[in-house]
């Protein structure tokens, strides 16, 4: 639920961004094409620093921050990079759908699904380091 509730609230901030982008420029007079791209291009680029710029600083998005999850790589439990994580987000506008239906259905993974980029998102609790007990 903490993936789900992060995708929306992430969603929902971004078109937040595109209506606030949507009345500036319904001001502004400019032709539908220019006003289209200009909503569009403030979309995505929120989406961008959001979920490429802001992950890499801090390992969360802002709805990550929300839910107190973080993004790590799966192999070694490192902070990912910018490649990774901006191919992590250009392929999550193609897969979006795909990943919904089969989040939806597959019921057999507690710890929910694994990401295609080899990114797992896991409760930041599970990142702090144990107390030593002496």
């Amino acid at each position: 639920m903490r993936r789900i509730g992060a995708f929306l609230l992430d969603g929902v901030l971004a078109l937040l961004v595109c209506a606030i982008a949507l009345r500036a420029t319904s001001r502004a007079d400019l032709p539908f094409a220019k006003e289209l791209l200009t909503v569009a291009g403030c979309g995505f680029g929120f989406s961008f620093l959001n979920h490429v710029v802001l992950t890499r600083l801090t390992g969360a998005s802002i709805a990550k921050f929300a839910t107190r999850t973080r993004v790590i790589l799966e192999k070694t439990g490192a902070r990912p990079r910018m490649p990774r994580l901006f191919k992590r987000w250009l392929g999550g506008y193609l897969v979006v759908v795909i990943w919904l239906i089969a989040a939806l259905f597959d019921s057999a993974d507690d710890d929910g699904p694994d990401d295609f980029c080899g990114i797992r998102l896991v409760r930041r609790r599970d990142l702090q380091q144990p107390a030593r007990t002496y």
